[in-house]
């Protein structure tokens, strides 16, 4: 269930409640992740209208798709750090889903305020701090947690403390899972999915004072798992053993005086590394591959509220956030022509002015981005870009604000778009070898969207019950994406074949999107549904990985005197027959979940949580559209009944 009454400051860079933007923005929260238990982003995403989880059910390869969009086309943001590794099929998110406070979607470009990529959207993620564990009153606390999945006969534990003492606070996290194969829902193993992982967290606050704080957090994660090199596919023939780590590094400051209209301000300094080893054991030629990028950002932004007619409002954001790539992969010690050693600079520049015009609410923003890319042995490039934004809402009633906005979003080729080489892969040995090679493409163009939606906030009270709230969004957009890049994949009759990105197409993807919350304190539900349609404008037919029409209800009750909260989910997925040839439909699907939780708010268990959930209660056999794109079906279906439980202990 995602919810349209929590704060997001993902579509605006101000913070906001999600229901009252003019924006689709959605947001997970920290109660919502405790009661499903996640272990992966489909656990996460998969209610979210429009929003999928990318790739095959191996924990730490999805990566998230907003509208169609996947890969670079989706920014991920970690407490406020881009996540921009990306690398053939091996993931992009590494983070145990336990450290989570909230998770912030926002569908459609978002580039102006977050910069190259973000033609799908924007996930950000957001870990707990210290005062989401406290208790009013406490200096110092302790959480001993545990849980077991059946789908994967998986077991987890974890350790965290928080304290508070005058001016400081921090928390330290660890938790670790060992796991085998997911059960498919016809009781087949799904091959290579097994894997053991240590995630940890550290955070360290300074209340400075006169609205001054200063932080540091530290986030790694490590994984062990046997697993194919193109992870996130169904391919099974190259198979290595693979040792994951991920560390983050970040420094933030805020600036916010007490009574000062004009500085918001925040800061963020980061430092993010992935490292792969990968040493090959099928087939068994002990080949060794390392792959390994870094990226280096500082995200400054500062909001000054004032007003210039005496009836106008304004909230003005502007700030500069710039990062720096680098990548390089080796082969058996020396550099890999498919992973080359490559880097990127990109600088970009926002303003936002939101402003409030009595019932009016005008939102117009500009962004400026420089980007420098290079790599051994190549030439350079340098392009630049402007993106602007522009939104109008209308608070016409208490319970009515249509909207209408416009957005333009874009992306810069990655660097193994631009400077792959070398084999890609084998096409035969007999009667002599034959291959398929990348070609570099240094002359790709930008990627560019234009999106225009429309909706409507609704927003209701005394429904059912006295004080009981109903908040509704539906919306409809389109998205035109000019130099759509693509790799074209050309392997003839006779001799080598090859492999190359090239700005091939113009796209256009549109939709109808609704998300609807109720709750009345004791009774709490959701209805969320998305219709989606992409296009090939260029050579016509349509678009692949475009997510099948589905709808996903929520519904719950709380028994506040006891602390009890049980409920179900049911989604919904239609046949998505709309697929490029060649290919066969992906079947519609019908999953229904239960949950519930108990939290003792007094007694001997004060300080208890204990969580049961059932996910795909009738064991249905199912694929999802994201991993069943081949023109042959896989041999196996997606994770079949999932018996999860969660207990929690805080001192």
């Amino acid at each position: 269930m995602t919810t349209l009454d929590a704060v997001t400051a993902t579509a605006t860079r101000t913070p906001q409640v999600a229901g009252d933007i003019a924006a689709p923005a959605s947001v997970i929260t920290r109660e919502e992740i405790l009661r499903r238990q996640p272990q992966n982003l489909n656990d996460l995403l998969r209610d979210v209208p429009g929003v999928e989880a990318d790739g095959l059910p191996r924990n730490s390869v999805m990566q998230p798709q907003i509208r169609g969009l996947g890969d670079d086309r989706v920014v991920v943001r970690l407490d406020g750090a881009r996540q921009n590794f990306n690398s053939g099929h091996r993931g992009r998110l590494f983070l145990d889903p336990d450290l989570l406070r909230q998770v912030e979607v926002l569908r459609g470009p978002g580039s102006m305020l977050f910069g190259a990529g973000a033609l799908g959207g924007v996930v950000s993620f957001r870990t707990v701090d210290a005062d989401d564990l406290l208790r009013p009153g406490e200096a110092v606390t302790g959480i001993v947690s545990g849980g077991y999945q059946g789908a994967n006969n998986q077991y987890r534990g974890g350790l965290t403390t928080a304290f508070r003492s005058g001016a400081l606070d921090g928390l330290a996290n660890v938790i670790g899972r060992t796991g085998q194969n997911f059960r498919d829902g016809r009781g087949t193993s799904i091959p290579y999915s097994a894997a053991d992982t240590v995630g940890g967290l550290a955070k360290l606050g300074w209340t400075v004072g006169d609205g001054v704080r200063l932080g540091l957090s530290v986030i790694g994660f490590g994984e062990n798992t046997t697993i194919p090199v193109a992870a996130n596919t169904t391919d099974a023939t190259n198979i290595a053993k693979r040792r994951l780590r991920q560390q983050q590094v970040s420094l933030t400051g805020r600036y916010n005086p007490p009574g000062s209209a004009l500085f918001d301000a925040a800061a963020t300094l980061y430092y993010t590394d992935v490292g792969i080893d990968e040493r090959r054991v099928v087939p068994g030629d002990g080949r060794f591959d390392t792959t390994d990028y870094t990226t280096f950002g500082l995200d400054l932004q500062n909001t000054s509220r004032f007003s210039l007619g005496g009836r106008d409002r304004h909230a003005l954001t502007y700030g500069i956030d710039v990062f720096r790539d680098e990548q390089e992969g080796t082969r058996n010690g020396a550099p890999r022509l498919q992973f080359p050693k490559a880097d990127q600079t990109i600088l970009g520049l926002f303003i936002q002015d939101q402003i409030g015009l009595g019932a009016f609410t005008l939102t117009l923003g500009l962004r400026y981005d420089r980007y420098e890319q290079s790599a051994e042995n190549r030439p350079g490039r340098t392009q630049d870009r402007l993106s602007p934004k522009a939104s109008l809402a209308w608070q016409a009633l208490p319970w009515l604000a249509p909207y209408l906005a416009y957005t333009e979003g874009f992306r810069a080729p990655s660097l193994t778009e631009l400077y792959a080489d070398g084999v890609h892969f084998p096409i035969s040995f007999f009667p002599f070898p034959r291959f398929n090679f990348f070609v570099p493409n240094p002359d790709l163009r930008p990627e560019v969207a234009r999106n225009k939606e429309a909706g409507v906030n609704l927003r209701f009270r005394d429904v059912v019950f006295p004080r009981d709230s109903l908040r509704a969004r539906p919306s409809v957009f389109q998205n035109d994406i000019d130099d759509f890049i693509e790799i074209v994949v050309t392997n003839p009759p006779i001799g080598n074949g090859t492999t190359q990105a090239r700005n091939v197409s113009t796209a256009r993807i549109r939709g109808l999107e609704i998300e609807t919350g109720y709750d009345s304190g004791r009774w709490f539900g959701s209805f969320n549904a998305s219709v989606l349609e992409g296009t090939n404008r260029t050579q016509g037919g349509p678009l692949s990985l475009i997510p099948a029409h589905k709808a996903a209800v929520t519904v719950g009750h709380r028994f506040l005197d006891s602390g009890i909260v049980v409920g179900g989910r049911v989604l919904a997925v239609a046949t998505q027959s709309r697929k490029p040839e060649p290919s066969y439909p992906t079947s519609g699907y019908g999953l229904v979940d239960l949950f519930a939780s108990w939290a003792p708010a007094e007694g001997p268990l004060t300080g208890w949580r204990f969580d049961l959930a059932i996910d795909n209660l009738l064991d249905h056999a199912y694929r999802r559209l994201s991993w069943d794109s081949g023109a042959t079906p896989s041999d196996f279906y997606d994770v079949g009944r999932n018996v999860r439980l969660a207990v929690r202990a805080q001192f």
